[in-house]
């Protein structure tokens, strides 16, 4: 299974993931409640696990606040995303050979 590098980053006090997936990544708002932001995080991750099965690894993970809620995020994301990779599965949307 491959590793997705991830972190945390900041600017201009707003705080989000920054997940390494393809050229642009993927940017998930920790201090903003912005839905469609998530929701378009989401669906680049689902179009990531047609390529094959992941797991996200949060990297440098310090004892702020945000940091402690991305590693929690992240963890709960993995769970999700292994879900919906079986259920691309059962579908037939994804091949089973790349497990």
């Amino acid at each position: 299974m491959e590793q997705i590098k991830a972190s945390v980053k900041s600017k201009d006090d707003k705080y989000f993931i920054h997940i390494e997936s393809g050229d642009e990544g993927v940017f998930i708002p920790l201090s903003e409640d912005k839905p469609n932001d998530v929701k378009s995080a989401f669906n680049k991750l689902i179009i990531c696990l047609k390529k094959g099965k992941f797991q996200i690894q949060l990297e440098e993970v310090r004892d702020d606040l945000f940091c402690q809620v991305a590693k929690e995020y992240v963890t709960q994301l993995n769970r999700e995303l292994v879900e919906v990779h079986n259920e691309m599965t059962r579908y037939g949307l994804v091949s089973t050979a790349d497990d």
